[in-house]
């Protein structure tokens, strides 16, 4: 899950009832305010089930059924 806070006296503040628990390692990746506005306009068109959907890249295949039964019987 990702969330989106803000740095106030060097402390980031998460949304209200966002729980993390105590001790939880986090990244923080600083984000340009315009980038901000259009991902969060954008990210809630690209969410399926809570999560995010990324964009397919041009270069790569998509995966067919022989890819995927070989993944599912690796374990």
């Amino acid at each position: 899950m990702i969330y989106q806070g803000r740095v106030r006296d060097g402390v980031v503040v998460l949304p209200p009832g966002v729980e993390l628990p105590e001790g939880s390692f986090v990244t923080v990746e600083p984000v340009r305010e315009e980038s901000r506005s259009k991902s969060s306009a954008s990210s809630r068109l690209v969410m399926r089930n809570g999560v995010p959907v990324f964009p397919r890249l041009r270069e790569r295949p998509r995966p067919g059924l022989k890819i995927v039964n070989s993944l599912r019987d690796e374990s």
